[in-house]
């Protein structure tokens, strides 16, 4: 499983923490992106990946059968359904995306995560609130992933 985010090619400089950008997930059983969709799906990138990592992190700490996250500014969205073995699928309208462990579904988003973090947080300034959101987020997920190994 894999999950990427970039941010919108057609982004105005300076870069902020609002800015556009898009979510692609590959899995075992499929794919979801918001890329080239009518209407554009595009999101603000660091407030909806903040959202996933805190959604995803109550989900995979709880009990929960099912968590549904949304996209900031977007109608792009994913769903994560507990299943009995314990397993998680990850669904994009209606279909599902993978099947796989939570400590595989967290080391992907954390993975993709880092990479979009390692790359485009230097480029906000420090006090940015969404560069601040993402970092907290990051950690606290990054603690997930650690009691998880």
């Amino acid at each position: 499983m894999k999950f990427e985010f970039s941010v919108d090619e057609n982004e105005a400089h300076p870069p902020s923490g609002f800015d556009l950008g898009h979510m692609d997930v590959r899995g075992d059983a499929g794919e979801a992106s918001s890329r080239n969709r009518t209407p554009d799906r595009a999101m603000m990138i660091y407030l909806s990946l903040t959202l996933l990592l805190d959604g995803l992190r109550r989900f995979l700490e709880g009990r929960d059968r099912v968590h549904a996250t949304s996209a900031v500014d977007s109608s792009f969205s994913l769903s994560f359904r507990r299943r009995r073995d314990g397993s998680v699928e990850t669904v994009h309208e209606d279909a599902v995306v993978d099947r796989s462990s939570a400590k595989e579904l967290a080391t992907a988003v954390h993975a993709g995560a880092e990479e979009f973090a390692s790359s485009h947080l230097p480029l906000l300034s420090a006090d940015d609130a969404g560069r601040q959101d993402l970092e907290t987020s990051l950690a606290a997920f990054g603690a997930l992933l650690a009691r998880l190994t």
